[in-house]
């Protein structure tokens, strides 16, 4: 079998309800596509965007990948048809270890180590893993060496509302559903998060797990007082506290609290992620399959049990390739405690999918069928395409 084509795709997909904002019209969102919302550091898009990729095959077998790409998706997709299709035209994808292997060292030796290089990257590898798959008949997960659970635990990621009133109504919609873990978006000041915890906690009572994100808004000092307060009200884990450069920051809040400290979505690599755990710079790391990929997110995890270290998979603004590759990993990987479910994701996700990934009573299943598992509805997602 040989690689015949690589088509990436930047997709941006208008939507009602913003991460962090309002909803906009379609002239607002291309005059104006990117925000930095008040009490969240970055640029955050108006639209869902996000990078896939289709690897065809001479055998007819075709792969999905995606790359996650909030912003700029254009320029992921143009590391994959520049850079990185050259490279895999004519090959065998069934040597996706050398292939990946040699997409990474194309780049590294001048500082394209992480970022837009490496997230067009993951999104072949796990396509080239949907192909192999495919090729055998089986699921990714039994590549990866077989599950080591039935069904993958979520948490539910953010708790949505524009008072505390509106976020316990919907903390106790999730908790109904049988969802036993939530997390809140914080970092507006020590006195506004406490009163949206307190708020949160009352409703949903002492036995769900509350995970708190503090998107990297505080200093040390200011982290470890607001810390303190988080770990009365019974928080599970205290996510990004201070900055993401800060591997020492966040070591010495993770020695002072004796709750969990969460972090590493930012980071692409094992390279990276040992400098946090050789730091003792988190307690659990939280890898993105849509910014590492299927081959390099199996490594993190095998470094991380190493160190002892439990696994709870990131997962961002993403579509289905990037949602059944990380389920695929989390069933495969002994260290696993939680997956992170972006309700508002899945359900856009299935609008693309001709059978839909399923999320109740608070775990993923495996999508049915060899490789990912999952049927691109082409039609549906083609009006999205911005690039090529």
């Amino acid at each position: 079998m040989k690689i015949t084509d690589i088509k990436p795709m930047a997709i941006k997909i208008p939507r009602e309800d913003p991460f962090g904002g309002k909803a906009v019209s379609e002239h607002q969102a291309k005059e104006r596509p990117y925000d930095v919302q008040p009490g969240w550091r970055g640029l955050y898009s108006r639209q869902t965007e996000t990078t896939l990729v289709k690897v065809e095959t001479d055998s007819g077998i075709v792969g999905w990948g995606e790359g996650q790409a909030p912003i700029g998706p254009e320029v992921t997709a143009m590391v994959i048809d520049k850079v990185l299709r050259p490279i895999l035209i004519g090959r065998d994808p069934a040597e996706w270890g050398v292939l990946k292997h040699e997409m990474y060292h194309a780049m590294n030796l001048r500082g394209h180590y992480s970022g837009f290089m490496v997230h067009g990257l993951a999104a072949v590898d796990s396509a080239l893993w949907d192909i192999q798959g495919q090729k055998l008949g089986a699921p990714v997960v039994e590549l990866l060496g077989g599950a080591f659970r039935d069904r993958v635990p979520v948490y539910v990621s953010g708790v949505r509302g524009n008072s505390i009133e509106e976020m316990a109504e919907t903390a106790r919609g999730h908790i109904s559903e049988g969802f036993r873990a939530l997390k809140m978006f914080l970092g507006f000041g020590i006195e506004r998060d406490l009163k949206h915890v307190e708020g949160i906690r009352d409703a949903v009572g002492p036995n769900v797990r509350l995970m708190v994100d503090a998107l990297w808004n505080y200093d040390t000092p200011t982290a470890l007082q607001l810390g303190r307060h988080l770990e009365r009200l019974g928080v599970f884990w205290f996510e990004t506290p201070t900055s993401p450069e800060d591997i020492e920051g966040h070591a010495e809040i993770a020695r002072e609290l004796d709750m969990f400290v969460a972090a590493g979505e930012t980071e692409t690599t094992r390279y990276q992620f040992l400098n946090w755990f050789q730091a003792r710079g988190l307690d659990i790391a939280q890898p993105d399959v849509g910014r590492c990929g299927i081959t390099e997110t199996r490594k993190i995890a095998d470094l991380a049990e190493t160190f002892n270290i439990p696994i709870a998979l990131h997962a961002g603004i993403c579509l289905p390739p990037s949602i059944a590759a990380s389920i695929h990993v989390a069933l495969a990987i002994p260290n696993l405690i939680f997956q992170e479910y972006q309700p508002l994701m899945l359900g856009l996700s299935n609008q693309f999918l001709k059978r839909p990934i399923v999320c109740e009573e608070g775990h993923f299943r495996l999508p049915e069928g060899s490789g990912l598992g999952i049927e691109m509805d082409e039609d549906a997602l083609s009006q999205y395409v911005v690039y090529p």
